[in-house]
């Protein structure tokens, strides 16, 4: 059965797989896969601070387990266990990326592996998938509107 993030994220890429790829100008799909690089760097070096900043202040989070989560104040305070552990890191690479308006909105897709100690002390590995839809903003900067990811199984030891 497929999650609801996979449903969502087949939705939002309906339009692009109709668009012929000449008319998907390559150009902004590969500045909307720097910008996912620049973000997962961000991330690396700043935490949540460098996660935040890339979000849109109405963008929003979604995941299999919990409800949506909108607008920066929130995700900051959803995320803030994960990065306060000194255990977790979050690391990603875009694979691919395309526009749905061009211009306007976009999507990057990706491969995430996720690290952090469990409730004993082991430290565990999960990886998976993402879909993350980028807005143009106002600025001429590129901010994430949803993120959204699915899990490839059950977290496994690192050993």
């Amino acid at each position: 059965m497929k999650s609801l993030t996979e449903w969502i994220g087949a939705a939002l890429l309906m339009p692009a797989m109709s668009v012929p790829l000449a008319a998907q100008q390559p150009h902004e799909a590969m500045a909307l896969m720097r910008e996912d690089s620049l973000f997962d760097a961000a991330t690396a070096a700043h935490g949540i601070e460098g996660w935040v900043a890339s979000f849109a202040p109405n963008g929003s989070m979604l995941s299999d387990t919990t409800a949506p989560t909108t607008g920066t104040a929130a995700i900051r305070d959803a995320m803030a266990g994960f990065f306060a552990d000194s255990s977790a890191s979050l690391r990603w690479k875009p694979t691919s990326g395309g526009m749905l308006l061009a211009g306007k909105v976009g999507y990057t897709i990706g491969t995430y592996e996720r690290r952090r100690r469990n409730s004993a002390g082991v430290l565990m590995r999960a990886t998976g998938r993402y879909t993350t839809v980028w807005m143009k903003q106002p600025d001429h900067s590129w901010k994430i509107i949803l993120d959204t990811g699915a899990a490839d199984g059950p977290p496994e030891e690192v050993r």
